[in-house]
This record gives structure tokens, sequence and C-alpha cells, in this order.
């Protein structure tokens, strides 16, 4: 231990060495100085466990003398040593904070080591102190210490911070202060029982501020034994407030349940809430009913006014499902355009007829989004439990089944599931499954349908169309298995194959001296904004060697008009390549004929719905007049498909209708045919 004495009388000096020199206890290093001042300079030069200072110093004497060093060593025991035994000099410096008032004439060996022992100690502790209450009264948690009785005896600022009520009344009152009614009596005997038997509880309570505001906290309560006895002397709580926590707890909860676009529950509460109708409905010996809703044409709408109006249409659509079934009854958006709704307490089946009915009218009168008069039904396929199948992991499979039975029966209707229904869903994902191997085992084939030009007769231009040549159902219609490749997103590949196929055909007739024609291939929304598009049509022309303009691609008015910035900047690309541009069923989207000025487009192909009533229909004459029209003082190409009779083609080659197509001409056939289609037509001379 290093002490250092401040004495400027040698013999009290020597003694007090000699003092220190017979301590049994432990070692001691003495560091002497006869003057305050040069005591303070070894302060700060040395590190000290003690201080010996004598009051009367030639530099400074009696109280002045202690508080001088006292300054300079706050933290630091000091003994005072005085020649004179004055009690209120020793009280004062001890309030001062001097850990021990010696007289030198009494002084031994015993008095001088107890005294340097206890002082050091005293100062330990009261740095303990010093730092417990700092952290008492500077952390953010709050803290109550109450007696044996709970009778409140301190607490810090943080806690008054948190409840509102000051020092003042929380000092004699009981932690029933701030005791909210969210808990029973049961949870407090419980927390009592729990407290007393182990010394320790920590949990959540609910209390409640002083402004009547409940608030949740994480509290830790510790029983404090009295040092002489085993008994319980203080109970000490900490209070950390969690009302953030629980804010984003119950936030994260909601996210994790609800969909966040609607608001309605989401598939992981819809099954929940099923799993509980289902349970009810043991209980009560009722009915419940599950009902799967899938919108009819949406993504038409949402390709062709955008996904912000798209989504604005389904909030709308969430809206008027709420005001369709009762309280107790589940609606949830299970993505997309899909809803499930669970109607229980079901007596009669024709109490979930009336509820599909009125779901089916409410959503189909206009809806008005984003500016725009919209048009949207539902097809809903309902399951009933119990019912035909109670297996309770198929119900809304089931449902799901007879919905897509609606869609089949010509869509804004519903239907109940049957059992029959799933041998068709089961023929389905068949088809789907073969869908996925007819790639890599080369069933999909090209067919071609000529395209006339009208002023010359001859063939200036094909179509090619998709077929699937399935080895054992035989020629798939693309009705079938066209919307499943959209689905599944086999369109990428499959197009691309499309792609590559037609060029290679383009080649074929070049090289066999045919002369060179317009290659119109279809672009579905998807393949159009798939990421590598533009170089995948540079490699597929670069591999076969295609003159770029003889490969048209057909694009429909929802596809152009969704997303037209970026539209506007693919079409511009790919007509850096060189190809031509055509817009498919063109008058049959929903566009303005102002962006169109805007696309580099070559063609526009007028919709066989025009084309079939012609020239009886009025309006379709008008519109395919117009069409016409259209192209031809925009200097764009006109096609007109779908031509199967005589009066047909009169109509439209009256209208100067560029080029035509359908089966008046010809049908879609394989690459052989075409070729001696071609052939033959040559040696006509297009006649």
């Amino acid at each position: 231990m290093k002490i250092l004495l401040i004495e400027d009388h040698k013999p009290d000096a020597v003694l007090l060495r000699e003092l220190l020199m017979e301590d049994t206890w432990g070692s001691f290093y003495l560091v002497h100085a006869e003057r305050l001042e040069e005591g303070v300079a070894l302060l700060k030069q040395e590190h000290f466990d003690l201080v010996l200072l004598d009051l009367s110093l030639p530099d400074a004497f009696g109280h002045d003398t202690f508080g001088r060093l006292h300054q300079q060593a706050p933290n630091l025991p000091i003994i005072v040593l005085t020649g004179i035994d004055d009690e209120d000099l020793a009280i004062k410096l001890a309030q001062a904070g001097a850990q021990d008032y010696l007289v030198k004439n009494d002084l031994n060996n015993g008095i001088l080591h107890r005294s340097i022992h206890y002082a050091i100690e005293r100062k330990r502790a009261e740095e303990k102190l010093r730092l417990a209450a700092t952290v008492f009264e500077s952390t953010l948690e709050g803290i109550l210490i109450t007696d044996a009785k709970t009778n409140i005896i301190s607490v810090n600022q943080a806690l008054c911070s948190i409840t509102g009520y000051c020092v003042e009344e929380f000092i004699e009152s009981t932690p029933n202060l701030i005791k909210s009614e969210r808990h029973s009596h049961v949870f407090f005997r419980q927390l009592w029982d729990i407290l007393n038997k182990t010394g320790q509880w920590r949990g959540e309570i609910w209390n409640r501020r002083k402004n009547g505001e409940t608030f949740p906290a994480w509290v830790n309560i510790s029983a404090v034994p009295s040092s002489a006895t085993s008994n319980i002397s203080h109970y000490v709580a900490v209070f950390t407030e969690i009302t953030e926590l629980k804010l984003s707890e119950e936030r994260l909860n909601y996210l994790a349940h609800h969909d966040p676009l609607t608001g309605l529950p989401n598939r992981l509460l819809f099954h929940d809430r099923l799993e509980q109708a289902v349970l009810q409905a043991q209980r009560s010996k009722h009915m419940i009913a599950v009902m799967f809703l899938d919108l009819d044409r949406f993504k038409a709408i949402n390709d062709t006014l955008g996904h912000v109006i798209g989504d604005e249409l389904l909030v709308a659509v969430a809206e008027r499902l709420k005001h369709c079934a009762r309280e107790t009854d589940t609606i949830a958006r299970l993505g997309g355009d899909e809803f499930a709704v669970i109607i229980t307490r079901i007596i009669h089946e024709e109490d979930v007829e009336q509820v599909a009915q009125k779901i089916i009218q409410t959503l189909s009168s206009v809806y008005s989004v984003g500016g725009y008069e919209v048009f949207i039904t539902a097809s809903i396929g309902i399951n009933l439990y119990p019912g035909i199948d109670n297996d309770r992991g198929k119900l809304l499979e089931n449902a799901d089944v007879a919905m897509y039975h609606a869609k089949q029966f010509g869509r804004n209707n519903y239907k109940f599931y049957s059992t029959d229904m799933n041998a068709v869903a089961f023929e389905r994902l068949m088809l789907e499954t073969n869908l996925r191997r007819a790639l890599e085992r080369q069933e999909f084939r090209l067919y071609y349908q000529p395209q006339i030009d009208m002023q010359s007769g001859i063939v200036n231009g094909v179509e090619a169309l998709i077929r699937w040549q399935h080895p054992e159902l035989g020629l798939v219609s693309p009705l079938e298995f066209i919307p499943l490749l959209e689905e599944t997103g086999l369109i990428l590949p499959v197009g691309e194959w499309v792609i590559r196929t037609a060029c290679k055909q383009i080649r074929e007739w070049l090289d066999a001296g045919f002369p060179s024609l317009i290659m119109a291939v279809n672009l579905s929304g998807r393949q159009f904004r798939q990421p590598n598009l533009i170089e995948m049509i540079e490699q597929a022309l670069h591999e076969f060697n295609i003159p770029p303009a003889q490969l048209e691609l057909e694009l429909t008015e929802s596809v152009m008009m969704d997303n037209l910035e970026e539209t506007a900047e693919t079409l511009k690309k790919l007509k850096l390549l060189g190809l031509k541009i055509a817009i498919d069923d063109f008058g049959t989207g929903v566009s303005s004929l102002g962006y169109l000025k805007h696309f580099p487009v070559d063609t526009l192909k007028i919709s066989h719905d025009f084309v079939l009533n012609l020239p009886a229909d009025s309006a379709d004459a008008s519109i395919a007049s117009a069409v016409i029209s259209l192209a031809r003082n925009m200097q764009l190409s006109s096609v007109a498909e779908g031509v199967e009779n005589q009066r047909q083609m009169d109509f439209l080659r009256s209208q100067d209708c560029e080029r035509m197509q359908g089966f008046l001409f010809s049908r879609p056939i394989p690459a052989e045919q075409m070729t001696s289609l071609l052939t033959s037509w040559q040696g006509m001379g297009g006649k």
C-alpha cells in the first residue's frame, strides 16, 4: 500500500514511519512531503492509496489545509493528524469528507492501522454508493424501492418520467398507485408466490400513468433480505417501458396476417380462421361455406391501365366484399386477384347461394379508379363443410376447383363443388405436367398462315402460329395450352423456341429460292418485358443470317400501353435491329391514338372480331374502315385477319386493305405444306 504523509514536524514523521513499520497486516510504502504544495505536486505525479495529513503546515493551517487537499484529490481517503483534540473540528472535517481524525499524542500501532484499514474500506463503500446513486438516477429504467410492507421509500427520476408522478407522490404510497385493472387477482397472487419462493419475479405488467393511460412494462422485482436476519427487508422493482416494442410487435403481427394492399386477412390468417370455423361447425352442428373468388379478366385491365390502377381496383373490390358478409364471416385476399370467404353458421344451402349472388351483383357494377370507369366480374367456387369431401385440408382446394369450373361456364357466376370436378382438375394438372416436358421432347410445331398482298395477289408474308402435337392427346388447341404457358412462365423458353424456329424457316425458304417473306411472330406481354429480349432476337437473326426486315413482331395494344416509357424504349431498340413492329387486334384494347405516333410501328392488324360480320354489321364495317384509313394516313401497313369469305375480302379490298389472311386463302398449315403452297402459288402467279 502506498501512503503519502504530509508532515512538517520531523519527529512526528519518524514516529509515524516506525508505527507503520510495525504493521503485521501488510507492507506499506511511505512517501513524505513537508509542505502542502509539495504533497499536491506528488499527488499529480504518482498514485497513492491514502494520505496522512497534518493540519498545521508551513503553507496551510487547520480546516483550510484539508479543504485544499480534498479539492485536489476528492476520491482519495484522507486521515487528519493533529496535536489538538478538538471534537467540533473533527465533526466538521468528517462532514467535509475526512475519513478519520487522529490526535498524535494518542497514536499507537493498533489505532493507526485500524484507522488506515477502515478509511480505505469506507472510501470504497462510499465509492460504491456514489456509483449506485449515479446509476439509480441516470438509468432510463424506472426503479422503485419499498420496505418489507411494500411502502415506497425511494424512486428514481426515470420512473417519475414514465408514470407522470413526482417523487413526493410516490413516497409513503404503495405500488398500487400505478396499478392498472388489466391483471386479475390470480395474476398478482401467482407473482407474490414466485417472488417469496425464489426471491425474484420478472414479467410483463400493464401499469397506469397519472393521466389514466395504461402502458406495458417489463418488470424485474427482487426481494432483498436483511443483513442481520434472513427476513425480507426491501423490495426493488426495475421497470422498462415497452410501449414501442408492443406497438412494433402488433404491427409485425398484423403484417404477418394481413394483406398490405387491402388490409384483409391473408392466406395464413385465413387458414387459421378456417380451422376455427370447422371446429365451431362441429360443435354447433351447422354448416360453413368456403368461397374461392377469382376476378374475371383482371389481368387485361392490369396490363392495359397499369399496376397502380390495378391495385386501386383490388382495394375497391375488397371494400365491396366487406359489405357482402357478416362480421362473423371472414374475407381474405389470397394473392393477386384471388379472394376467399368463409361463411359460418349456415342452415340451408340456399343461404350460401344468396351470398354468392349478392357478391356477383355487388362486384359487377362500375368502378371509378384513376379517372377510368372499369367493369369487373368474379367467378366463384363454393365448397360446403360438412359436405361431399370433409377433408379439412382440401376445403379451399376444392373451392378453387369449383371456381375453375365457374370460369369454364362463362364466368361471372358461381359453382358448388362436386366430385366429378376433380377429374377435370386432374386433367388440367396432367396437361400442365406434359406441357413442361413438351419443349424438351420437341412436341411443339409451328404452323404458318399465309398473308396475301391485295395488289399483286401473291403471298408476301406468313404468320407463325404454335401448335402442340401431343403423342397421346394429338393436336392440342392453343386455347388450352397458351394460357398455361403464361401461368407457368414457360412462355419465355417456348417463345424463344418460336422465334428461333421462325428464323430458321425463313432461312430455309430463302435458300430454296422463294422471294423474301415477312414472318409475323406474336409476342406476349411477359416475353416483351423479359430483360434479354433484344439479345435473344439479335442472336437468332445472326445465327440464321436473316434480313431483320423479314421478321415482324406482333404485340397487342394492352401490352404496349403498360408502362409507356419502357415500351417506347424497347420498341426503339427493336427497330434499331431493323425489325418490323405490328399492333395485333388493333381497336380491341384501351389506348390513346395520341401515343400511336410516338411508337415506331409498321403495321396495324384488324381483329377477326371486326371482320367476322363484314360487311353486314355497319359498326364493324365502320371500325374496319377507320383502322385501314388510319394506317394509310400514318403511312402504315394494314392487315386483316380472319377473312373467311368473298364478301369480307371484297369489302376490305374496297377499303384498300393491303394484306389479308384467313381460311378463305388457307388455314394454318405445317412448314412442308406451306412450302408446297408457296410453290403452287408462284406457279399460278398468285391467282
